[in-house]
């Protein structure tokens, strides 16, 4: 009897970016892998230390080799992160060798799968979207579906419900900029994209300085004052840039700067520079902000501050975290503006963790 130790699961055909991600999963949990292909893949053979080559599964030679390998490796386990090789080795295993446990769905069936899914996580966010939307056209469920996959594939921290309430809101925007404050590495700043183009409001610009100093919360807990560390801010530029690569490029600018120095640039009515070298202009009146940026008291009250001024009638402001758990930054700020400017209000909901606010017309 094999321990846990001994025993292996073999991947075949290690060939592919699922081979080299259940490698490494594998390993952080202590499982023994042993990797093998029908050619040769210099990636995988790094990764894994050896590469071992076997015979194509069609090859006269094949199930000899397969069962040589897998008895002088203690195999137990089988996954196969190729289609052809998946439906192959279902009937291959269960009529040669069904102590061979043949792990995993076949990607086929993962993507099918992922795909309904993904259908049915937009379905249970469409009556949000078209609540928010107010009676305006809004996005169909395809199309929302394929912000919400897009989205997804970007690293960030705005969910399904705060994505919804954006997605609605836009079908009943002004013209104008559409500005955010805060961008991390791209998910919201995707999804603004995507609605101003589609909604036809105007540019985007955003501004963040992707620098330690101005990232640091002082109002939160000491627990959490070295959180942003952790980030290479060289990395979070980079992969922003990267993550808008396939959106449009000729209606979108990014200053990498303080929301002060970033604001004083706007304001000056000069058009801003594409991440690909092409001026953009702006209207100078903003039609959707997104302020996610430092949540210090200080910070959101001068974004608040700010960038309110150029925010058109009619216009939305999204404050992200107004209920956020490491402080009280931006529910104060938009406490005292939901206060101080009741009569300009049109309406103004609390949707994922962020305070939407409609200015009347």
């Amino acid at each position: 009897m094999l321990t846990p130790a001994e025993a292996a699961t073999l991947v075949f055909p290690a060939v592919n970016q699922a081979a080299l991600d259940y490698l490494k999963a594998a390993c952080s949990r202590g499982e023994r892998v042993v990797c093998a292909a029908s050619v040769a893949n210099d990636e995988v053979a790094a990764a894994a230390g050896e590469l071992h080559r076997l015979p194509a599964i069609h090859d006269a030679d094949f199930a000899t080799r397969f069962f040589a390998l897998a008895d002088a490796q203690s195999i137990v386990r089988v996954l196969c992160p190729v289609s052809t090789v998946h439906a192959f080795m279902t009937r291959f295993l269960a009529q040669r060798r069904p102590d061979l446990q043949l792990i995993g769905e076949s990607p086929v069936q993962q993507q099918i799968a992922a795909h309904r899914a993904l259908m049915a996580r937009a379905q249970r966010l469409m009556p949000l979207v078209e609540l928010c939307a107010g009676g305006f056209p809004a996005l169909s469920l395809r199309e929302a579906a394929g912000v919400l996959r897009q989205a997804s594939l970007i690293y960030g921290e705005s969910n399904d419900d705060k994505l919804a309430a954006m997605m609605g809101i836009f079908a009943r925007a002004p013209q104008g900029d559409v500005v955010e404050i805060g961008s991390l590495m791209g998910r919201s700043a995707f999804v603004l994209l995507y609605l101003a183009w589609r909604h036809r409001i105007g540019a985007l610009l955003t501004v963040d300085p992707w620098t330690a100093a101005e990232c640091a919360q002082h109002d939160s807990p000491a627990a959490l004052q070295h959180v942003t560390d952790e980030w290479d801010y060289e990395v979070l530029s980079e992969g922003f840039m990267l993550n808008l690569v396939p959106c449009r490029a000729d209606d979108h600018a990014h200053l990498r700067l303080p929301s002060e120095a970033g604001f004083a640039a706007y304001a000056r009515g000069e058009p801003i520079r594409s991440p690909f070298g092409r001026p953009v202009a702006y209207s100078g009146t903003i039609a959707v902000i997104h302020i996610d940026g430092n949540h210090d008291h200080a910070a959101v009250n001068q974004d608040c501050g700010l960038w309110l001024t150029r925010l058109a009638p009619g216009g939305w402001l999204i404050l992200d975290d107004y209920v956020w758990a490491h402080g009280d930054g931006p529910q104060r700020v938009g406490d005292a503006l939901l206060r101080d400017q009741a009569e300009g209000i049109e309406c103004a909901f609390c949707c994922g963790k962020a305070l939407f606010v409609k200015l009347r017309h």
